[in-house]
């Protein structure tokens, strides 16, 4: 019984991603509510949808999700999306860490103390940030950048990312 107990203990322990639901693409996910995210099909909250989106379009190309607060919680924009975020405004209105995928437009609204945690979005087609009142403290921000030349007012590596359509950081 103790041998039992022990195996059972040990195979908790194991950190293996499972080959069933690793995907190139969405349409390798046999489940349609899942989609292909980092190599594997994920759950999408609402036909298609990220979690945490309180309007999502995705009929329209590229498809919309707007975010309002996610409740401290991470949230990544997929590939094809573009995601408006308005992370801060009042207690527990707060966003944890924020990733663009690529192929993904994202404009991030951080206000308010410590309202956005880190913001990768260095692969994204496009991407502003925008952070008001030490919202970003202390956070990283990832800006999508060609060489050295950052996506920021100064193209250095900065605390806000800027995408003036058509220009050289907006390759969507």
């Amino acid at each position: 019984m103790k041998l039992l107990v022990l195996l059972v203990l040990a195979s908790c322990t194991v950190d293996r991603k499972s080959e069933t639901i690793a995907c190139t693409t969405a349409s390798d996910c046999a489940d349609t509510s899942r989609t292909c995210e980092n190599g594997y099909c994920v759950k999408s909250s609402q036909s298609g949808c990220p979690d945490h989106c309180t309007a999502c379009n995705t009929d329209v190309t590229p498809h919309t999700c707007t975010v309002t607060n996610t409740g401290g919680d991470s949230f990544t924009c997929p590939s094809g999306f573009q995601c408006l975020l308005t992370c801060g405004g009042g207690s527990g209105s707060t966003c944890g860490d924020i990733t663009c995928n690529d192929k993904s437009q994202c404009l991030i609204s951080c206000d308010g103390a410590n309202s956005c945690g880190d913001i990768h979005c260095s692969s994204a087609c496009a991407c502003d940030v925008t952070c008001t009142s030490g919202a970003c403290q202390g956070s990283t921000i990832n800006c999508p950048h060609t060489g050295t030349n950052y996506c920021t007012v100064d193209q250095t590596e900065g605390p806000a990312c800027v995408s003036a359509p058509g220009g050289r950081c907006n390759s969507c």
